[in-house]
């Protein structure tokens, strides 16, 4: 009977990883995981079947199809930022023909987010799932993902000659203006505009 540590090298062998953060990336476990194989001396039969689908596929994901990093918003220190989920990425697969020619983007500069709270009900609902394109800039109107005064924030841009307003779908947030004085001083950065939204009924 193979030992604990000889099915984890099974697994790195039909991942072809070497270590076992690398393993537990290609698996969409954390490495925290692995360790508890360890302690309780037993590999779930689901993470072989990920693995041998991976020696067989090259990915998790069938032929056609692919896996767009997902991130999460974390606040850490004051300033919001956009942390990549593992585990949420390997669940999500979209079909490639879809993103690259019904959509219109590349999938390599496209991810998925979660939207948190109800300010831009009823376009977006809480805890729906959208897909974001990376941008430098804005310069036409839509629902944009950006960084302002250290805070991360899904809203609706409108370009004005002077400055830009910022609105929430749902009537009972306030629109407000950014000058592009205030832009410039202030802490702001443009991540990239929504362009698919999935969510439950």
């Amino acid at each position: 009977m193979s030992t604990i540590d000889d099915q984890i090298a099974e697994l790195k062998k039909l991942t072809n990883t070497a270590k076992n953060t690398d393993l537990s990336k290609c698996l969409g476990v954390s490495p925290s995981t692995i360790q508890t194989w360890r302690m309780r001396n037993k590999i779930p039969q689901d993470m072989f079947i990920k693995a041998n689908e991976i020696a067989k596929n090259g990915s998790l994901s069938p032929k056609g199809y692919l896996e767009l990093k997902y991130f999460d918003i974390e606040v850490n220190a004051g300033m919001g930022a956009l942390v990549e989920k593992e585990e949420e990425s390997s669940s999500i697969v979209f079909k490639e023909k879809f993103i690259r020619q019904e959509l219109g983007y590349n999938p390599n500069n496209v991810f998925l987010m979660p939207i948190r709270g109800d300010s831009m009900i009823p376009t977006l609902k809480n805890q729906s799932i959208v897909m974001v394109n990376r941008v430098d800039g804005f310069s036409t109107d839509g629902v944009y993902v950006f960084r302002y005064d250290s805070r991360l924030m899904v809203k609706r841009i409108q370009f004005l000659p002077k400055s830009i307003k910022v609105v929430s779908d749902n009537p009972a947030y306030e629109p407000w203006e950014l000058t592009k004085e205030d832009i410039k001083s202030a802490d702001f950065e443009i991540i990239g505009e929504v362009v698919w939204s999935g969510q439950r009924m």
